[in-house]
């Protein structure tokens, strides 16, 4: 199965992108070359795949960091498993009926979206560790995955939308549930086949139980348990983040008259709380919610209350020499920029600075780049640090080490 990579905002312009869906290309040269070299293995004196990735396609070349690794790996891992290779060495056989499948599918997205632009989709082969992703050149297919073609039309549909979006606001779990479910729900859209069933069964017989969890989380960016992985703390497939986006996707979609532009809307949402909102899709939920909480049903859907705090943020840094920036989701902390806000020395290992926020915020530490992030002690790398109510008007923490995203 193919591993959906968000890939929202990709533009065109790269080698082999099309305005014209007929004209998508659907590259295998890639398979040939690897086999090539796969027939060399017991007579070849060097290691046949440097070829195979010298001469490799743009597709390949997505392929080498994080899955190919390089030729050395690769041949590594074909001489173990050989025989799973061969299983696939004639599964691109019928390709040309499935491309002309996929060129009618996005023959239809140019019709609903007609700003649509077409990437390549490359078929490769890597070390059995991922069935495929995207890349800013196009679809990459892990071929070595795959015993057969059924469902490969749907997973590229899905790919090709996310081509499309271009989604806006932070990385929350509603954010990134609605770029997922967005893609599912026009993928289906247009192509007729449904992808992902597991998640979508679960979620229509567990719906009251995920919704009232959901609203809890979906201003955050903990994905655990709805989106690439979770805790086993129930019987719950992954990815029911795919699931609760389609159906916020759906709802909107239903609510609007024009469809041509629900479809630009739905690729391009500028907030997606006030998206929520206009679906109505939780509406029932997030009364039950705001109630116990006393607070405002309008007021939900913001990404953060009116109301200000002030408060002192403290940091003890690894090295003395260690310049500190802060930033977070809100202009009172730089909405984002990672070198807008520098925070004060205070000490030789201590940085401070006092703000005026806004919550729930959600930020993070940096050396003025996102190439320096802060590791922060007993928190979570990559993750934002988020700050839902203030207990005390100081706030201390410690960064362990810096690191790049």
């Amino acid at each position: 199965m193919i591993v959906a990579m968000l890939a929202c905002g990709l533009m065109s312009g790269q080698t082999n992108f099309s305005d014209n869906p007929l004209h998508a290309v659907f590259e295998t040269k890639d398979t040939e070359s690897f086999w090539r070299a796969f027939d060399r293995i017991e007579t070849s004196k060097e290691n046949p795949f440097n070829e195979y990735i010298k001469n490799g396609s743009l597709g390949v070349q997505g392929f080498v960091p994080f899955r190919i690794m390089n030729a050395d790996s690769l041949y590594t891992t074909v001489k173990r498993r050989k025989e799973d290779y061969i299983k696939s060495r004639n599964v691109l056989s019928e390709v040309s009926l499935k491309e002309k499948r996929i060129k009618a599918i996005y023959s239809a997205l140019k019709y609903w979206y007609p700003k649509a632009t077409f990437p390549p989709v490359y078929f490769v082969y890597g070390r059995f560790n991922s069935g495929g992703t995207v890349s800013k050149d196009g679809i990459i297919i892990g071929t070595e995955m795959l015993t057969d073609l059924n469902g490969i039309t749907g997973l590229i549909t899905h790919e090709l939308i996310h081509f499309q979006q271009g989604i806006q606001g932070d990385d929350t779990l509603l954010k990134q549930s609605l770029t997922e479910g967005g893609a599912d729900f026009l993928g289906e859209f247009i192509s007729g086949e449904t992808i992902n069933s597991k998640p979508f069964q679960y979620g229509e017989t567990h719906s009251a139980q995920l919704c009232k969890e959901f609203i809890t989380k979906l201003k955050g960016n903990d994905y655990q348990d709805w989106l690439y992985g979770t805790s086993k703390k129930d019987d719950r497939p992954n990815d029911l983040g795919y699931w609760m986006g389609y159906k916020i996707v759906e709802a909107y979609f239903n609510k609007q008259s024009d469809k041509h532009q629900a479809i630009d809307h739905i690729l391009h949402i500028q907030n997606p709380f006030l998206f929520l909102k206009e679906s109505g899709f939780l509406d029932s939920y997030i009364q039950e919610y705001v109630n116990g909480k006393n607070i405002k049903f309008d007021d939900f859907f913001k990404e953060y209350s009116d109301e200000v705090h002030e408060v002192t943020f403290l940091v003890s840094v690894p090295d003395k020499n260690d310049e500190v920036y802060i930033t977070g989701n809100q202009p009172e902390l730089g909405n984002w920029n990672p070198s807008s806000i520098k925070m004060n020395r205070k000490g030789n290992k201590e940085r401070s600075i006092t703000l005026k926020i806004h919550l729930p915020a959600q930020l993070k530490f940096t050396q003025g780049t996102w190439d320096k992030e802060a590791d922060i002690k007993d928190g979570e790398k990559g993750q934002n640090i988020r700050i839902e109510n203030i207990k005390s008007k100081k706030l201390y923490y410690e960064i362990k080490d810096w690191y790049k995203n």
